[in-house]
């Protein structure tokens, strides 16, 4: 099968518009995310160059390395803004304008075409490197999506200089052709891991929602007994109910309440141990979770929580609200699992609640 270069440019620029035009969609549908038409806009600019640029493999023209680093500029910012980063850095700055200005000094120097091609290719090569190093580098739990966009990266690198290499087995069409499908390959994979990395991030998030309260960001119920069900050690259980929390949605209104839960979720989770775990089962009441703790350290930590409380109270809109908690403390070993020590310290919260509120009693 002979495989036709001007076939090839012509494919290239078909795959290119089509994945631009894709990720443009999903811009257009979701404005929001406007990663999208960072990515859409990069593979444009790729399909416009993929027809303009003639002098295959090579980097004749100021306007190659300035129209390729361009699209992989774009690309980076992409990458960056779905990850909640800042869209530039000086170091990428210095990248961006790698291939160019090498490009122009070689020619401002007196350099020949061979070696201004050779410096051209090889500063856009290290353009695509230092993408591909972040895109492996950064990422929660390194997600294999984020390997397939890396390895990609990489490979158009390393393809890309094909062309300067000095082998006489094949024919000089042989590296133009890798180009060109390594472009194609690539270009499909990048989009479909770009669709699959949003899937993953939807997924994620919605995975935290089922086990988040949305209020607080602690846990919710069903949250906590799914990280304490594979934990077998003996640990401390602290249930913490906010005093007259009615009181302050009366006198303040329910957005001051929720302001003051917040508060009081940061005011715990700062003074909570390593490993220590908070949730909101609902309302104005949370547990808290303290493996490795006995009953007289779980104690003491309570204690500790009541005084955090009682003595910063929280501004609201030019109020000062006085918090107090009521707090139960248990403890889950072998013998009782989690959800009966919960039981167990619910109880004593109640009573410290009966016989007085502002005070830790134990189970």
């Amino acid at each position: 099968m002979i495989l036709s270069i001007p076939t090839l440019q012509f494919t290239d620029f078909v795959v290119f518009l089509t994945c631009g035009v894709v990720l443009g969609c999903c811009w257009l549908l979701r404005r929001d995310k406007v990663h999208h038409l960072f990515f859409g806009a990069s593979f444009l600019v790729c399909a416009v160059m993929s027809v303009w640029f003639v002098d295959f493999g090579r980097y004749g023209s100021v306007w190659s390395p300035l129209g390729w680093s361009t699209a992989g500029m774009l690309f980076w910012v992409g990458l960056r803004l779905f990850d909640g980063r800042p869209a530039m850095t000086r170091y990428m700055a210095i990248f961006a304008v790698l291939p160019t200005g090498v490009h122009v000094v070689l020619d401002l120097a007196g350099f020949g075409a061979e070696a201004i091609n050779t410096g051209s290719t090889i500063a856009y090569a290290v353009h695509e490197a230092a993408v591909a190093a972040y895109v492996l580098s950064t990422g929660t739990g390194q997600s294999p999506i984020r390997k397939v966009i890396g390895g990609s990266l990489a490979m158009i690198g390393v393809v890309i200089c094909l062309p300067l290499l000095p082998v006489s087995i094949w024919s000089p069409e042989v590296p133009i052709v890798s180009i060109f499908v390594v472009d194609q390959v690539s270009s499909i994979l990048l989009t479909t891991a770009i669709l699959a990395l949003e899937a993953e991030k939807a997924h994620a998030a919605l995975a935290r929602q089922a086990l988040h309260d949305p209020l607080t960001g602690a846990l919710n119920r069903a949250g906590l007994m799914r990280t304490t069900e594979t934990d077998d050690r003996a640990s401390g259980v602290v249930v913490v109910d906010l005093d007259h929390f009615k009181r302050i949605n009366d006198r303040y209104g329910h957005a001051a309440g929720d302001h003051v839960l917040v508060r009081f979720a940061k005011r715990a989770e700062s003074i909570l141990p390593v490993g220590g775990r908070l949730a909101r089962f609902g309302g104005e009441e949370f547990v808290m979770i303290l493996p490795g703790h006995d009953r007289i350290a779980s104690t003491l930590f309570a204690e500790r929580l009541r005084l955090t409380v009682s003595r910063m109270p929280i501004d609201w809109n030019g109020d000062v609200i006085r918090l107090s908690v009521s707090v139960g403390v248990a403890w889950a070993d072998r013998g009782i699992s989690v959800p009966a020590a919960v039981e167990q310290a619910d109880k004593a919260m109640y009573a410290a609640k009966a016989n007085g509120r502002d005070q830790v009693r134990v189970a």
